[in-house]
């Protein structure tokens, strides 16, 4: 099958493979190529590339002068930190640029992006200063201005704490069907670059009414998830902290979890290059008292045990694309036979001009489901998953590429008669 699908794209492929653009010299270009990647779905493309119209927009990054990656980190007081790294090539190579804006908690999405689009100008400049559209170049400066929002306060009143709740509810129905659900949330933070802190509370109700045909069924499910994380910088490479947690899930069979211990984490790489390379080694040691609903397949209804847990992280952002993934073993001290290890790794690489490769998978191995109810489960918890199943593995995987070819150019913008959900659209779903 996949000897077919080469042999099919195999015509198209080899002449657009020969197709890039040659070496140019800086000199000689009259208006640079830009090719842009991000992953934030707040600052739209078709914004950035109507604010910056003095350069032309490509598809794929080997036809590029300048390859712009744009990634994203929580920052404290609630804000963004926009990381830009520019990178030359095609007669730019030798230089390579990094920027920061970091957003305040209070900035609205159109002084965002305003601030990003300013500060990928700024980052463009010297490139455009070796063109020959140089002499179009001008620098105005501006006294004060949004860069000094970003620097931290000498005194601030809440002390770098940000508090943030949330309160939703959903209704729907049909004739023979209701549900009706209701979700909350409270988080408090405080993030400077030698502590972090971060509490946080959530919960959650849902019921559901069905009429069916002999009678009607009603049930319910509930979680509550209480925690608190705290971490101390040990410089670029360490990092030491807790973590103590309470809990309730009626679909884990758990009436209250009360979980605490300590965190240990190493990163190879400095942790300032996290927004282009990252790879840390997580080490966890935990106790948890627990109290079941109905009394377990094990004949526990309160138990207290102790667990380890082991995790190494992945994530690496570069032009040839992106990769995040996750290894992660735990186990009980007092049965090592009742462990869990799980592998998981999403990726998009760029493997030639116009095609890229993509892969999306997890997979667990579930050995310690302690909390699984003796009594069984009924029809309604398996169709309707009111309870956890038993289960010795779990795992889902995607694989596909795409495969672009045709203009090189992505600056033209036309927002006339988007699709929307109206029209023939609705005889699709």
């Amino acid at each position: 099958m996949a000897g077919f699908v080469l042999l099919l794209f195999l015509p198209l492929i080899q002449p657009l493979a020969v197709f890039g653009q040659g070496e140019t010299e800086a000199g000689d270009l009259q208006r640079l190529r830009i090719f842009l990647d991000k992953t934030d779905r707040m600052l739209s493309e078709d914004y950035i590339r109507t604010e910056i119209d003095f350069v032309d927009w490509v598809r794929d990054r080997t036809d590029a002068n300048v390859h712009i990656i744009l990634t994203t980190q929580s920052a404290g007081g609630g804000g963004k930190a926009y990381t830009l790294d520019f990178i030359g090539q095609n007669g730019f190579q030798d230089r390579k640029d990094s920027l920061v804006h970091t957003s305040s908690q209070t900035d609205t999405a159109d002084e965002t992006r305003e601030a990003v689009v300013r500060l990928m100008k700024i980052g463009l400049a010297p490139y455009i200063a070796r063109t020959n559209s140089a002499g179009n170049l001008d620098l105005i400066y501006r006294e004060g201005g949004a860069l000094e929002r970003a620097a931290l306060p000498e005194v601030d009143p809440w002390d770098f704490w940000l508090f943030r709740a949330s309160l939703s509810g959903n209704i729907e129905g049909e004739k023979t069907n209701k549900q009706e659900s209701v979700n909350g949330s409270f988080s408090a933070r405080r993030i400077t670059s030698e502590w972090k802190i971060e509490l946080e509370s959530r919960g959650d109700y849902s019921e559901r009414i069905y009429e069916l045909t002999t009678y009607t069924s009603k049930n319910y499910t509930s979680s509550v998830n209480m925690s608190a994380n705290i971490v101390k910088s040990l410089g670029e490479h360490w990092g030491v902290g807790g973590r103590a947690a309470l809990s309730s899930s009626t679909r884990l069979n758990q009436d209250r979890v009360i979980a605490a211990g300590p965190a240990l984490e190493y990163s190879i790489f400095p942790y300032s290059e996290f927004t282009r390379r990252q790879v840390t080694l997580q080490y966890r040691l935990n106790v948890s008292d627990f109290r079941y609903i109905e009394e377990t397949l094990y004949g526990a209804s309160t138990e207290t045990l102790f667990n380890q847990s082991l995790r190494i992280g992945v994530q690496v952002t570069q032009p040839w694309g992106w990769v995040r993934g996750s290894i992660e073993a735990a186990h009980f001290f007092h049965d090592p036979g009742k462990y869990h290890f799980s592998a998981s790794a999403w990726t998009d690489i760029r493997l030639f001009r116009g095609f890229s490769f993509n892969v999306n998978g997890k997979y667990s191995r579930v050995y310690d489901q302690l909390y699984l109810a003796g009594g069984g489960s009924s029809d309604e918890d398996i169709l309707l998953r009111l309870k956890k199943l038993q289960s010795a593995y779990e795992y889902e995987i995607r694989i596909g590429f795409s495969f672009t070819f045709g203009s090189i150019f992505n600056s033209a913008i036309n927002p006339r008669l988007q699709r929307g959900g109206g029209g023939m659209d609705r005889y699709r779903r």
